[in-house]
């Protein structure tokens, strides 16, 4: 859950598609059929700021497969977007993949770079010789202190009883 929130964090526009394909070339299949939906055609995929992605397939899905849906994810993202790819394996999909994409801040201005804004100058405190510096002198909470108990004193015949392991000490109780 933690994913979603960062995804859906990035504000503005979100979208959800998703799509499944099987045989030869089914992570590329499955990742751009989940990417153009059909009830997406006005949207604009390219610059999406956060990008959530779920891969479904079953035992048979190589690290290959699992790039090629990364790959064609990151190809409509920003350079700067936040992508989440995560897989669930399916023991009962055979042949199949399903590909889910939730993608998160379409349509917006790219952000400003941390280093293009201007300089911000700290407040500056102008002291006027005003300041009631009585009520500093008492403390706000005043402690009380405890009287400690000495620590008692072991001999060495209290500690011989260490010598024997524990689980013979409690075999003998």
């Amino acid at each position: 859950f933690a994913d979603v929130r960062t995804v859906m964090s990035e504000m503005g526009m979100a979208m959800m598609g998703s799509s499944s394909a099987s045989g030869d070339g089914r992570a590329r299949q499955a990742a751009e059929a989940a990417i153009s939906s059909p009830f997406l055609e006005d949207v604009n995929l390219s610059g999406a700021r956060g990008i959530l992605v779920n891969i479904t397939a079953g035992l048979d899905m190589s690290i290959g497969e699992f790039e090629e849906v990364g790959n064609v994810v990151r190809e409509l993202a920003s350079p700067d977007a936040c992508v989440v790819i995560g897989t669930v394996i399916d023991p009962d999909l055979s042949d199949d993949m399903r590909v889910t994409v939730v993608a998160t801040g379409l349509d917006q201005k790219p952000a400003k770079s941390p280093h293009s804004r201007p300089a911000e100058r700290p407040l500056e405190v102008v002291r006027t010789g005003t300041d009631p510096y009585k009520h500093y002198e008492q403390p706000t909470v005043i402690r009380q202190e405890r009287t400690r108990d000495p620590l008692p004193a072991y001999r060495d015949s209290d500690m011989e009883y260490l010598e024997i392991p524990a689980f013979l000490r409690r075999q003998a109780d």
